[in-house]
């Protein structure tokens, strides 16, 4: 069975994403670590879609070729590998948890890779296939208060474009979707009480972003930045010194309310 893989599909962008492909007939394999929640998603997109959801629960941090192994067990033939798990953390450099930050390096860039070097080799026997990595505005960016996070995102754009390139002559294409803030989970996990770069009030929803990158898969486009304004900024951004930069995003993070 050919199926759509999305990882952190078990709230947020990933749910919203797999949702924009189950609307349209696509059949689908959710991954996260929260199997309560995605076999509710599983029945809820199976019976209002009328397609075939499966999920399974993975730590894609410990054992990424699991995915892997499950979809060659049943038989899965992934022609959208969709990579958005991930997260953040909001805090000093030096007052960070240094395993939660080794964790997000695991998750953001290692299972990226991982999943990306595993799916991609079957999807050049075939001579076709999507890879969508979700990186961030931050992918754009050093990031304060945020720096490895946001060193992660620039990791993944810069992995992102390189391979597009080489798997070009394989009718394979890779893409990245860069989401603004948006109202989620996220800012839970990083331990924040707002947007680190944005106030929340112009948070995007979810489902603006899972929409941007439905059109990105659509496309083809290297990357796509959801919300016009944001598109404005960073290309405004690109054009300064990247200490400024550093500078402003720093002086705009640094004013972020940490949770207590």
């Amino acid at each position: 069975m050919n199926v759509v893989l999305v990882t952190g599909a078990s709230s947020g962008i990933g749910k919203e994403y797999a949702r924009q492909f189950a609307y349209r007939g696509y059949n689908l394999l959710l991954v996260a670590r929260r199997e309560e929640l995605l076999k509710e998603i599983a029945e809820e997109f199976k019976e209002e879609y009328h397609v075939e959801v499966d999920y399974f629960t993975c730590d894609l941090a410990k054992d990424p070729k699991a995915v892997y192994d499950y979809c060659k067990e049943k038989d899965y033939q992934v022609g959208v590998l969709i990579n958005n798990a991930g997260y953040g953390d909001y805090s000093e450099f030096t007052e960070s948890n240094l395993d939660k930050l080794m964790g997000m390096i695991d998750i953001n860039n290692k299972a990226l890779v991982s999943l990306t070097y595993y799916f991609v080799k079957d999807m050049k026997e075939r001579g076709y296939g999507s890879i969508i990595n979700v990186g961030s505005v931050a992918s754009f960016l050093p990031g304060p208060y945020m720096a490895v996070y946001y060193a992660t995102k620039a990791f993944v754009m810069s992995f992102s474009m390189a391979l597009r390139e080489e798997l070009r002559k394989y009718k394979i294409k890779v893409s990245v979707l860069c989401p603004a803030p948006t109202g989620s989970d996220f800012w839970k996990v990083a331990e924040t009480d707002t947007a680190s770069l944005f106030n929340e009030k112009v948070f995007r929803t979810t489902t603006q972003a899972a929409v941007t990158g439905y059109k990105l898969f659509e496309t083809g486009k290297a990357y796509a930045i959801d919300g016009g304004g944001y598109s404005l900024l960073i290309g405004l951004a690109r054009h300064m010194p990247i200490e400024l930069c550093a500078r402003m995003v720093g002086f705009i993070q640094s004013r972020t309310k940490k949770k207590s």
